[in-house]
């Protein structure tokens, strides 16, 4: 495969590594922009690089091998004739979905089919689930609420009720599990956790009540801004998917903006958070996920105090 020269723009699907369209990926070669796979991730002296570039350049720089050995361990085991997989069948999948070195993204859809089993529930319940889960300025001192209210919706047996949960399901489905297959799943969780409490702290400060996966979606959607946004037709994505949520939502009446903006400013920090200090080789693993720990809290305990009363 031909390599592109420096700067030239390159008319490819950002989400795949260009010699391995099988394998999705978000990191960019830091020459010539294209994706790459850890397995052709390439160290180089700020970055990395794709096998082309370093190539054109002689060779200056060397193999990863921290990114090469995983990769090639869990493609082995992709490979390996497991005995709960080649049964096939449904068994198989959720085998498959649930092992430990998979790909497969299980919490995008454990987190989609529990907001579906609880909206259904609060059909024929009077939105019980929304009562004890969501997250309301009255009831901040529950702290639980931060962390269920992404899975109740309210439950509504109209066209509009249907409507509105179909279109957050749709986008959930659509951008999540691709983003916890690159992301891994520990990654994943912290980012939508955090910008879902982050959303739900900003929506209690605002006054408004706070449901729905809106706060993690937003979350990913800057996530995914932060990865990818030197790279016109991602960046084109990512602003379209925003577009339209946020026309929705104000054509609701906006009551939901400190949420989701609050979902996605936590969404986007946590990434840069987490994307500065694996660069950094004498950083501790754990210091980024106690920055965003902390953040999280501080905003959380505030939408406390804020809704109990003391200011």
């Amino acid at each position: 495969m031909s390599s592109p020269r420096f700067g030239e723009h390159i008319e490819e699907d950002p989400s795949v590594c260009y010699r391995h369209p099988d394998r999705q990926s978000w990191v960019l070669c830091q020459r010539c922009g294209r994706t790459i796979c850890p397995e052709c991730q390439i160290l180089a002296p700020v970055g990395v690089q794709c096998p082309d570039c370093v190539r054109e350049s002689g060779g200056s720089v060397q193999w990863t091998a921290t990114h090469t050995k995983p990769v090639k361990k869990r493609a082995a085991a992709r490979r390996a004739p497991a005995a709960s997989a080649t049964q096939g069948g449904f068994g198989g999948w959720v085998s498959g979905l649930l092992r430990p070195g998979g790909e497969s993204p299980p919490f995008s859809w454990i987190f989609a089919a529990s907001a579906i089993a609880l909206w259904l529930v609060g059909l024929f319940t009077a939105n019980l689930p929304v009562i004890w889960l969501a997250a309301f300025p009255n009831t901040a001192w529950q702290l639980w609420r931060f962390a269920t209210f992404p899975f109740a919706y309210p439950a509504a047996a109209s066209i509009q009720g249907l409507l509105l949960f179909a279109l957050a399901l749709f986008f959930w489905l659509l951008f999540a599990p691709s983003v916890e297959r690159n992301f891994g799943r520990t990654r994943f969780l912290t980012v939508f956790f955090a910008a879902s409490i982050f959303g739900a702290a900003a929506q209690l400060i605002f006054g408004g009540v706070a449901y729905g996966l809106a706060a993690g979606l937003f979350g990913l959607l800057g996530s995914y801004a932060v990865l990818m946004w030197s790279y016109p037709p991602a960046r084109t994505q990512i602003l379209v998917v925003l577009a339209i949520n946020l026309a929705l939502n104000l054509a609701l009446g906006g009551g939901s903006i400190p949420l989701i903006f609050g979902g996605l400013l936590a969404g986007a920090g946590s990434t840069y958070l987490l994307q500065f200090y694996e660069e950094r080789p004498r950083s501790k693993a754990s210091t980024p996920y106690l920055i965003i720990g902390g953040a999280v809290v501080a905003l959380a305990a505030i939408a406390v105090v804020v809704n109990v009363g003391l200011f």
